[in-house]
């Protein structure tokens, strides 16, 4: 897996800046944006971690153990997250 890079100047960004989302460039300035498929691939994991943290309810799991679980889970999204992010110039739409 590799991180992404600017769509204008090719400098690949670091991990750390990627995991609250960058909105430019530090090399040139440009605006980043998500493109489709990115933004895709990120809200395909959203229903499913939802469904995983109700499912844990129903099964009436211990709340510690649910806390450690969604802890756990919100620790992956935010270490895989930034591998899946591509750029582009424009915002494209959701569609």
């Amino acid at each position: 897996m590799e991180l992404p890079r600017c769509w204008n100047c090719n400098h690949q960004f670091a991990w750390k800046n990627l995991c609250f989302r960058i909105k430019s460039c530090p090399s040139c300035g440009e605006s980043q944006f998500l493109t489709k498929e990115s933004r895709n691939r990120i809200f395909v994991f959203s229903p499913i971690c939802s469904i995983l943290i109700i499912a844990m309810f129903i099964l009436d799991l211990n709340n510690i153990l649910i806390a450690c679980i969604t802890g756990i889970l919100l620790l992956s999204i935010f270490t895989f997250f930034p591998f899946v992010y591509q750029f582009t110039d424009k915002e494209q739409p959701f569609v």
